[in-house]
């Protein structure tokens, strides 16, 4: 119970409001504004300021709601169409604000975009968004932020937010899908606007122009259809009439600049020896046009874009630059989701799907050509390459721009598509010879054949030799009847004709690289056979394995020799063969393997030195050939000279004369004609040539480095 003392005393009243001096001094406060009454009494009483724990509570929560309002204004559909970088300078009021994530909106290149004057200029590294190098996403589901997997720390806070939103969402109401398309639409690019002020793009005179993109359209596409037909040559007769593009501007002038510089690379009109000069001019163009930004997540263009920087890069010495622009092509289709056949699925028309699925089987594609070429691992695994379905067997034309049904084929016509699909086939089983025979290995068991490639054990992934060959075989029989070689109906159509002939071609040198190391071992452990059984080496089934292994390689060599040969027209022009970097390419390596049988008499009793002196002869007629296309056909012929003479001089006998300059009448001087040899080899040539050592049959399976 109180006392009376208690009830007697007044209890103090407590004020809501109280200015910041007196609540440092501790001094009762009567909230007047603007100056309260014992800030009044006092001399500096201007300084009364109100900036209570009630006023930052309610300026805290007044920020955080215009935080809440801008994300959802960032999230809502029209956003993409919105270009300037969201203002979230902190309230005044706030002297400590917690961090906060900016998402940006369509990025827009500095140098086009319109600059508010109370807007701050951006800086290289201000550009982030909302992505944590480590941690994936901070905020997943963003168009900016590119493909995040299930093991990122987005994948895992997607599965979270299903599995909330299924246990408060009613049942009629659907749950969130668990990935969304990155992109409503991976054709209807916007234009953005990113280029300068002024385009100063330079373009050749219309009739070469157009030459140039029929060249590619004919001769290139067919082969390599890594764009959307209608829509590139819908955007090149923009640019002629000098209508707004769909697509960012710059993209496309860098594209079209690619296209003319592999056009002019297979341009019968330009004199071989002025068309890397022309193809360089326009590459020029398109890398001065090139603005690709590490800090930019890719686009279909970009992808497109790349791909075709590649495939025309490997037409020059740049060798690195092929590799890496390769792998810059895969890391932004990935970044896409292109890789993932529910991504593609999400594209709301068939052209876009179509498109998508080009897209990265077109990086499936040189992913594998560039592991072959250079002996380096592929990017790509088998899984993820085969995860996409293939394109549809339809050509662009009968696909129309917003069809519900699934486009069709006109039966009876067959899709020029066929041939890209069928590459595709093929070049999965020489990923599969990459793996299981090309992979490094140790010495042990060196000198025992057996051992070496018939008894190993298999690894995960890995086949045997005779499930390579078989896998070829099979292949081969599933060929369509317009793809293959010497039917009647290819003949009808030149398109037809050409893409039988180069799947030919392929498929000849995937068999050559089937078996090849067998060959290179057949031809290092030769003189190293030793009965230590009952059963003599030369007659073990392991020996015999390996010799047949080694003729077929030779007589496949020879085949594919001949092939080209027979194909290559009088008139000079590329006619129906493979562009011709793969030609120095495929002969090369056919005559190295012509020189690896010369090392074995086994070998050249089953295929007479007649034969291979003929295809040999061939093979640097060929080469000759294209010395004026490029300086790697020089440099291939002489490295092949220089090995055949070591290889002759193995054999010959005491007083021989040995003449290495034997030459087709039909195929001009030897090359070693202008280059002198002995002490004086020209360096300049062969500074990356070393004559082998025979004991070790390595060169056999590798080119010289600076051919490519």
């Amino acid at each position: 119970m109180k006392s009376s003392e208690d009830q007697g005393r007044i209890k103090r009243r407590k004020i809501a409001v109280a200015c910041d001096d007196c609540r440092t001094r501790k001094v009762r406060c009567d909230g007047v504004q603007p100056v309260c009454g014992p800030c009044s009494k006092r001399v500096d009483g201007d300084k009364c300021v109100y900036t209570g724990e009630l006023e930052k509570k309610r300026a805290t929560q007044s920020y955080i709601a215009s935080l809440e309002d801008r994300i959802k204004h960032l999230e809502s559909p029209r956003a993409s169409e919105r270009t300037s970088q969201p203002n979230l300078t902190p309230h005044p009021s706030i002297s400590s604000p917690s961090p906060v994530i900016a998402y940006p909106e369509t990025p827009v290149d500095p140098s086009r975009a319109r600059k508010c004057p109370d807007q701050p200029e951006a800086t290289s590294n201000s550009g982030h968004d909302g992505v944590n190098a480590m941690m994936g996403a901070l905020e997943e589901g963003r168009a900016s932020q590119g493909f995040f997997g299930s093991s990122s720390a987005a994948g895992f806070m997607r599965q979270i937010k299903i599995a909330v939103d299924k246990r408060i969402s009613s049942p009629d109401q659907p749950c969130a899908s668990p990935e969304t398309a990155l992109h409503s639409s991976l054709l209807s690019g916007y234009n953005g606007m990113n280029q300068s002020s002024i385009p100063t793009y330079v373009l050749p005179p219309r009739r070469t122009a157009d030459s140039l993109m029929e060249i590619y359209w004919n001769y290139v596409f067919p082969l390599y259809p890594f764009l959307d037909c209608n829509h590139m040559k819908g955007e090149y007769a923009k640019v002629w009439r000098g209508d707004t593009l769909q697509y960012n501007e710059n993209m496309v002038m860098c594209t079209f600049n690619v296209i003319f510089a592999l056009a002019s690379q297979l341009a019968d009109f330009i004199p071989p020896c002025d068309r890397e000069a022309a193809a360089d001019a326009f590459f020029s163009r398109a890398k001065g046009l090139f603005q690709f930004n590490l800090w930019d997540t890719g686009s279909a263009g970009l992808v497109q874009c790349l791909l075709l920087m590649a495939q025309y890069l490997q037409s020059t010495d740049s060798a690195h630059q092929c590799w890496i622009v390769t792998g810059l092509a895969v890391r932004n289709a990935q970044s896409l989701g292109l890789h993932l056949p529910q991504t593609i699925a999400r594209f709301s028309t068939f052209q876009e799907q179509q498109l998508a699925r080009k897209l990265w089987h077109g990086c499936v594609l040189m992913d594998r050509v560039m592991s072959m070429t250079f002996g380096r691992p592929a990017m790509i695994s088998k899984v993820s390459s085969g995860a996409v379905p293939l394109p549809l067997l339809v050509d662009d034309e009968f696909i129309s721009e917003n069809a519900a049904a699934e486009p069709m084929q006109p039966s009876g016509q067959p899709s020029l598509l066929a041939f890209y699909a069928k590459t595709l086939e093929l070049y999965e089983i020489m990923n599969d010879v990459l793996l299981s025979l090309y992979r490094p290995i140790t010495d042990d068991g060196a000198d025992d054949i057996h051992e070496f490639y018939f008894n190993k054990t298999l690894n995960e992934g890995e086949h045997s030799i005779f499930e390579l060959d078989h896998n070829l075989t099979l292949w081969a029989r599933s060929l369509p009847a317009h793809l293959r070689v010497g039917a009647a109906p290819e003949r009808d159509n030149p398109v037809f004709f050409r893409q039988g002939i180069v799947l030919n071609a392929r498929f000849l040198h995937v068999r050559i690289l089937l078996f090849r190391p067998i060959l290179s071992k057949y031809c290092s452990i030769r003189d190293n056979l030793t009965m230590n059984s009952l059963i003599p080496i030369s007659d073990s089934f392991p020996h015999r394995v390996a010799l047949q292994c080694s003729i077929i390689c030779v007589r496949v060599a020879q085949e594919s020799i001949e092939m080209i040969y027979n194909n290559v027209p009088a008139d000079g022009t590329g006619g129906p063969l493979p562009a011709w970097w793969y030609n120095i390419l495929y002969i090369y390596t056919a005559a190295t393997v012509l020189i690896a049988g010369r090392l074995c008499p086994a070998i050249s009793s089953e295929i007479s030195d007649t034969s291979i002196t003929s295809s040999w002869n061939r093979a640097l007629g060929i080469l000759r050939k294209y010395q004026s296309y490029s300086f790697s056909a020089k440099r291939c012929v002489a490295a092949l000279e220089i090995l055949y003479e070591q290889v002759v001089s193995e054999d010959q006998q005491p007083g021989e004369q040995i003449n290495i300059q034997e030459k087709d009448s039909q195929n001009g001087p030897s090359v070693l004609n202008d280059i002198p040899f002995g002490e004086g080899i020209n360096t300049a040539m062969m500074d990356a040539f070393e004559l082998p050592d025979f004991q070790d049959m390595s060169w056999l399976n590798s080119v010289p480095s600076n051919l490519f």
